[in-house]
């Protein structure tokens, strides 16, 4: 079976189409009208990218350790409070596991960019088509009035960094040994001309500090830097609990809900108000929870929805994922996940597979790391 697997190169063929599926789930999720009655459509991708990606882990017979713990841990945790995030990731990264990296991320590259071109293309020459048309406005202190920000017809000014975060990190990491000034003046301006017209804070200042710590990370050999290697391993955990404070402590703060869009009190209701930030298993919210307060924060999302168990399991992962990229001076990966890192702080998109390829290979990262591999249909057939 797995020679067959190699001849045909079936898993790249499976990746891709699989990767189409979450891609399809994430934009039918974000861009049609509740209105219209998706659930069958969107529970059909999940389960059905959940199948191939679970078949295509049973048929490979040699598995690592970590491999057989992370899968079993994420289906056990799913199981727990339904929620897909790392399941979906930590499956992708099995899959990718034999796969060349270049080919993972052209493939996000390729589909997200296509993606977001029809979006772009339906949703403003058939403007009626956006179901969540709302005009938004910034407030312009030096001259004392209102600019309309556009929302490129995504329904939301933020939305066009959101969806372009997985182009501007694939577009680096392949570039990254051949980065020149063309690419700077690309990815600068670019940025800054969507920034100019959407007033997206977030999306801007994540983008720009990317860039810049690609110029840094170019020259500077991090894994001889000792305080550095270590504050880059625990700046996951150090975001989480700046968020946490914020939320729970500054959620009523006008600087802090001013800086941040509101935030800190939608996080507060996550926290405290409608849930326990205690809770092992996270929290199951009402609709109307979800609705009226966004959730806009991968680091909040993990703590309050997944709950700690998955928090403890996930920050060890990045810890361990982190630190392997460091020491084996992979600096395309290791900026491509700071990037998101990031960018997570104020958007829930860390764990997104439809996005968050540097995960996927991080995960993969965590996977290969522990070289002890098992030949699993040998270990069943010596019990039986």
């Amino acid at each position: 079976m797995e020679n067959l697997l190699k001849k045909v190169d079936i898993r790249k063929i499976a990746f891709t189409l699989v990767l189409f599926m979450i891609i399809s789930r994430k934009y039918i999720i974000s861009f049609v009208s509740p209105e219209i009655n998706m659930n069958i459509v969107k529970s059909l991708l999940f389960y059905a990218s959940i199948g191939i990606l679970g078949l295509l882990f049973i048929t490979e017979r040699k598995k690592s350790m970590s491999e057989l713990f992370l899968v079993g841990a994420c289906c056990i945790l799913y199981l727990l409070n339904r929620e897909g995030a790392i399941l979906l990731i930590v499956l992708l990264a099995t899959v990718v596991k034999n796969l060349d990296d270049k080919y993972v991320i052209k493939n996000y590259l390729i589909i997200s960019g296509i993606f977001l071109i029809i979006a772009l293309l339906v949703f403003n020459l058939f403007p009626w088509l956006e179901f969540n048309k709302e005009i938004h406005y910034r407030y312009i202190a030096k001259t004392d009035s209102l600019a309309v920000r556009m929302d490129y017809g995504l329904g939301n000014p933020n939305a066009i960094f959101y969806h372009m975060v997985t182009i501007y990190a694939a577009y680096i990491f392949l570039r990254f040994k051949k980065y020149n000034m063309i690419d700077r003046v690309i990815l600068f301006a670019s940025t800054y001309f969507i920034y100019e017209t959407t007033f997206s804070r977030t999306g801007a200042y994540t983008i720009f500090a990317g860039l810049i710590f690609v110029e840094i990370i170019r020259f500077m050999d991090i894994k001889n830097i000792k305080p550095l290697k270590i504050l880059a391993k625990i700046s996951p955990i150090i975001i989480t609990i700046i968020s946490v404070i914020i939320g729970y402590f500054f959620y009523d703060n006008y600087m802090a809900n001013r800086l941040l869009a509101s935030r800190p009190k939608y996080w507060h209701v996550y926290l405290a108000q409608a849930g326990n930030l205690l809770k092992p298993f996270g929290n199951a919210y009402s609709a109307t929870i979800k609705s009226l307060n966004p959730l806009d924060s991968s680091y909040i999302y993990i703590v309050c929805v997944l709950g700690l168990v998955s928090l403890i399991l996930f920050m060890y992962v990045l810890y361990k994922g982190i630190g392997s990229f460091i020491e084996k001076d992979k600096k395309a990966y290791l900026t491509v996940v700071v990037i998101f890192l990031i960018y997570s702080f104020a958007e829930n998109i860390l764990l997104e597979a439809a996005f968050s390829f540097p995960m996927v290979l991080l995960m993969k990262e965590f996977m290969l790391m522990d070289k002890n591999q098992i030949d699993i249909y040998k270990v069943l057939r010596r019990k039986s």
